[in-house]
């Protein structure tokens, strides 16, 4: 079931206990607990913690039209990407991926190699506040297309959809309890509610870490070296 981050929020003040189970909570704590959540992102974000969401939209290339802006209310609609992943215009009843460039690259070398009319190339140019695809060559007709972003889903409103892996709801859910209770502060429920938030930022933590290299340093030591100890044997 789709959940928007009103219903995080919703489920967070449940926490605190500052509202009752099944009530639904006024606007005035709503926009405390908005104005929360974009703390917590931007500290997760921080932390190296929030990850990147990915959506796919389709379209139709216009004839003739080589500049597409994407974003919220642009030629596509969709979250302004941090980078495309894949562009590909359907030619014959098939999907075709086009060629990603650089901005240089495209810039310098591809409007001087590419003939036809048939889309093969793109660049994502990333301006603000729409960022915006580049067709070359300009289509001379119609090709629907599949495109293929990710974006950080770091500037959300009341009923838009949490857009994250399932693991990471009650990571924000008690997280952002805890930021509640700086504005409702509840002794009682403070502890259980810590605790809980910190295990489970803890094993994201975990799950998100890089694995250290095997150190293997023979210095004035002598013997073999075992790796699973991190000692050596004589």
């Amino acid at each position: 079931m789709a959940r928007t981050w009103r219903d995080l929020i919703t489920d967070s003040l449940r926490l605190t206990g500052v509202v009752g189970e099944g009530a639904t909570p006024n606007n005035a704590r709503i926009s405390t607990g908005l104005l929360e959540v974009q703390n917590l992102l931007a500290m997760l974000d921080l932390k190296k913690l929030y990850p990147f969401t990915e959506v796919t939209n389709t379209g139709t290339l216009v004839s003739g039209q080589e500049f597409y802006t994407v974003g919220v209310g642009a030629d596509i609609d969709t979250p302004r990407p941090n980078s495309i992943i894949t562009f590909a215009v359907n030619f014959g009843g098939v999907y075709r991926p086009l060629k990603k460039e650089t901005t240089i690259a495209f810039d310098d070398e591809s409007r001087v190699l590419a003939f036809g009319s048939i889309p093969h190339t793109f660049v994502y140019r990333t301006e603000f506040p729409f960022g915006k695809i580049q067709i070359y060559p300009i289509p001379s007709g119609s090709y629907t297309f599949s495109m293929t972003s990710n974006f950080k889903q770091l500037e959300v409103g009341m009923n838009d959809e949490v857009l994250l892996p399932s693991g990471y709801y009650p990571l924000l859910q008690y997280n952002l309890a805890l930021l509640l209770l700086v504005h409702y502060p509840n002794p009682a429920k403070f502890p259980m509610i810590k605790d809980v938030a910190d295990r489970i930022l803890g094993d994201m933590m975990r799950q998100n870490s890089k694995v250290g290299k095997l150190k293997n340093d023979f210095g004035n030591s002598s013997g073999k070296y075992d790796i699973y100890s991190d000692s050596y044997t004589r």
